[in-house]
């Protein structure tokens, strides 16, 4: 027992350095909320995979973004998610933030089913001036098709999404500090379908070649629509981020970056976000790029 308790601590140990290496790789202030985020990242008990982030708006890097997943095999989706509203409540103790849970609470029901959910995530995006930040919420769904519907509703008011529906898992939500929010989805399509006739059909004749370069390294391709975006953002999961600059000509922000992160101990893979326009440049000035390290064993 005593062995196992030293081996869970120092696991956790590692989640704590693991998020300051980053702030230290790249100035990040400790902004409020991080260290109640850092508690409540040393409080999850079981594995998880921890995202750090930046993103860069031309020579600005926003780089206090982080988002903790759980993965623990007992899969208590309920109590991930009373765990993470625990936490967004501990947020809101300080005066001036004041969190809308009304699409959560539109999108969850009264009796959802959360044995559907099969990836829940919590995290932050802080910013030097409070109302800017936000604590963000994804739920990755399986066979539920009615909270995608109800997605979809929550997204837009037309019907121009529809024909994304059936590449639709991913739901998430932003909550500002200022009492803003935000309902996001995520289409995607695995490299299993890149080549299906529905996905040419549907996805790729849509978009310019140029914008499907990275597909030959890519294992999962998507979009994030809301609201408050009307330029939708394309994200690409890269097998291995060693193939980052082959297929994207980032500038000396996300250069620095990235470098960074070719010499830690973490996962292979690299999700990378940016506007369709970013890639007709000669340099991609605005771009997201996401890190992940595994605290637990190997799916």
């Amino acid at each position: 027992m005593i062995v196992a308790d030293i081996q869970k601590s120092s696991l956790k140990e590692q989640r704590l350095q693991f998020i300051r290496n980053h702030q230290q790789a790249f100035d990040v202030e400790p902004i409020y909320p991080l260290r109640l985020f850092e508690d409540f990242v040393m409080g999850v008990e079981g594995d998880c995979t921890i995202e750090a982030s930046c993103k860069i708006e031309l020579d600005k890097l926003i780089a206090s973004r982080f988002m903790l997943f759980f993965r623990d095999q007992a899969q208590e989706w309920q109590n991930y998610l009373a765990q993470s509203l625990a936490f967004f409540r501990q947020v809101e103790n300080r005066v001036g933030v004041k969190l809308d849970y009304s699409l959560l609470q539109q999108f969850l029901g009264l009796n959802f089913n959360f044995s559907k959910i099969t990836v829940f995530s919590t995290g932050i995006d802080l910013r030097t001036n409070l109302a800017d930040s936000s604590l963000k919420m994804h739920i990755r769904l399986k066979d539920y098709p009615e909270k995608i519907n109800q997605a979809l509703l929550l997204t837009s008011d037309s019907d121009d999404l529809i024909a994304v529906r059936d590449f639709l898992s991913i739901v998430g939500f932003d909550f500002y500090f200022d009492g803003r929010s935000a309902i996001k989805i995520y289409p995607e399509v695995a490299e299993t379908d890149f080549f299906k006739p529905e996905t040419q059909d549907k996805v790729w004749r849509h978009l310019p070649k140029f914008v499907l370069e990275p597909l030959k390294a890519t294992s999962l391709f998507g979009f994030g629509f809301s609201k408050t975006n009307n330029n939708p953002v394309l994200y690409c999961r890269l097998k291995n981020r060693q193939d980052l600059t082959n297929y994207f000509k980032l500038n000396d922000t996300a250069q620095r970056v990235h470098s960074f992160y070719q010499h830690q101990d973490i996962m292979p893979k690299i999700w990378v976000g940016t506007a369709q326009q970013e890639l007709e440049k000669t340099r991609i000035e605005n771009v997201r790029l996401y890190y992940h390290k595994l605290f637990g064993k190997l799916e």
